[in-house]
């Protein structure tokens, strides 16, 4: 499907300007989306480089892995959506920029022919955007990890694996092998291990005939330490329900093909231990592609010292490079008073409105004149990452854990919600279901082209008041419950009331933590 250029407008006789956009990740397909041939002025051209044509939504992964979901599900098609916008699609690596002030940009990349020979290709910028997430921590550093474990990255590799690995495990079932079932461990304990923990618990347990074990390595004393106290006691029930042990304070030194060697590093007189596995998954933290030291050694792009994240401010504005934009694992926003978010999907799926905006500003898109271009350029907005946020945690038999506010929830209706704004997010990009009057927008009121300040930045869930408010007592009752009954879509509906509305918050809270019903508390769930 393509769009008509329009080419009435203020603006239409300006210089093209390029924007690149490297990486399909959370943050740009919102870009590629938004910025399409309809609603992009005229003068604009987009093109877009990717190692692969799809891009997996980080946040259906698990529950892809527990069978709750296709692998055509839990994907983007960003060759279709690229079309459908009329932007290029690259299909290649990106091995270097060219970027002297004076001097033409160029993002440099390395495609394939037919014949699978190498050919570089020089992609003009006047902008460019980085989005290319983060790679697995240490699984090339660590004696072992990569020839034995299995990776979380790249995500479309983890599900293929374990597929094979199934098929293998069914293999030696059929023939009288593995008597003592398998023994999974997963190493890592963000929330990728452990709803990665959980997944193959529900995926392999009636495979095994539950004789599967399976362990989780945390390096810190405790799973998400930062979140409040009821949070974690309430994980810490999920992980004994689903009889997950977990095992704190251990580093890995060297994965050999039946064990996993860890240093205890709190208890001196424990220190050395050996795991026993038959499969083990490698779910650590995010580490950084080796592109951002490839640019910093290139041409002095800033990156942090220690880490290699690209180094942005509140802009989402290279520090070093003002053509250069960068979102998600891959940035690091440097702001005097607050640490750079956590690497969570939320927050580079949350960065997307403002780098459209950011991006065309910067290219002075809605400009009438010179001047308005300069005056634009130094106009951006600022990306404010929100502190609290809901979090979600499948455990793979169709329910799932929440927190917000500091306060657990758990029951199908979590899982319900979780799928139903996952589904709602990769809705926005599947060619087959975006419409024509999604298109059409209100681009010519009264005859004149608006082109200008049309492009959609708001967030995907906006949310509309209630016109009736749920009392805060039964609001609380509700936000307890664990049984099948619960309606996700009224849940939802008083969190989001609650975000809206400090007081009613404060109130549903004290009737919630004052529950006998609180049953994360010591209770028995």
């Amino acid at each position: 499907m393509h769009h008509h250029h329009s080419t009435n407008g203020p603006i239409s006789d300006l210089p093209t300007k390029r924007v690149v956009l490297i990486g399909g990740g959370h943050a740009h397909v919102q870009v590629i989306k938004s910025l399409n041939a309809h609603s992009r002025p005229s003068h604009i051209n987009v093109t877009l480089i990717d190692l692969q044509s799809t891009a997996s939504y980080s946040g259906m992964v698990p529950g892809c892995v527990s069978k709750l979901y296709t692998l055509d599900q839990v994907q983007i098609a960003l060759d279709s959506l690229a079309e459908w916008s009329g932007i290029e699609f690259v299909c290649g690596k990106v091995v270097g920029m060219s970027i002297e002030n004076d001097g033409e940009k160029m993002v440099i990349v390395e495609e394939t022919d037919e014949n699978g020979n190498y050919i570089k290709k020089e992609i003009p910028f006047d902008v460019v955007s980085i989005d290319i997430g983060s790679t697995t921590r240490d699984f090339t550093s660590i004696p072992g990890a990569s020839e034995h474990t299995i990776s979380t990255r790249p995500i479309s590799d983890l599900v293929l694996r374990i597929q094979k690995e199934e098929d293998i495990l069914k293999e030696k079932l059929s023939t009288g092998g593995l008597p003592d079932g398998a023994h999974v461990v997963v190493v890592g304990g963000g929330a990728a291990g452990i709803e990665l923990s959980l997944a193959l618990r529900a995926r392999w347990n009636g495979i095994l005939d539950s004789k599967l074990s399976i362990t989780l390595i945390d390096s810190n004393d405790a799973l998400f330490p930062s979140e409040s106290s009821a949070c974690r006691s309430a994980l810490k029930q999920v992980m004994e329900k689903y009889n997950i042990e977990v095992r704190h304070n251990l580093i890995v030194d060297e994965v050999t093909s039946s064990h996993i060697h860890v240093s205890n590093s709190v208890d001196t007189s424990n220190l050395k231990d050996k795991i026993p596995y038959t499969h083990c998954i490698w779910a650590t933290g995010a580490e950084a592609h080796t592109l951002s030291w490839d640019l910093h050694k290139q041409f002095g792009l800033s990156v942090s010292p220690d880490r290699g994240w690209i180094r942005v401010n509140q802009h989402l504005q290279s520090l070093s490079h003002p053509s250069v934009f960068a979102a998600g694992d891959c940035c690091e926003i440097v702001n005097e008073n607050k640490k750079s978010p956590p690497k969570a999907g939320v927050y580079a799926v949350r960065s997307g409105p403002i780098l459209i905006e950011n991006l065309t500003r910067f290219l002075g898109a809605n400009a009438h004149s010179k001047t308005d271009v300069e005056a634009n350029r130094n106009d951006l907005v600022s990306y404010h990452p929100q502190d609290d946020f809901l979090k979600l945690i499948m455990c793979g038999d169709g329910t799932a854990l929440g927190f917000r506010f500091g306060f657990p929830f758990y029951g199908k209706w979590v899982w319900h919600l979780k799928d139903y704004i996952d589904q709602m997010f990769m809705d926005l990009f599947d060619v087959t279901k975006i419409n024509a009057e999604e298109m059409e927008g209100n681009d010519e009121e009264d005859g004149v082209d608006n082109k200008d300040d049309k492009y959609d930045t708001s967030q995907y869930d906006t949310f509309e008041a209630a016109k009736e408010r749920m009392t805060a007592e039964d609001a609380g009752k509700l936000l307890l419950r664990r049984d099948d009954k619960v309606d996700f879509q009224i849940t939802w509906s008083v969190l989001r009331e609650m975000v809206a509305d400090e007081k009613y918050k404060d109130e549903v809270l004290s009737k919630v933590h004052h529950s006998p019903d609180a049953w994360w508390s010591g209770g028995k769930s």
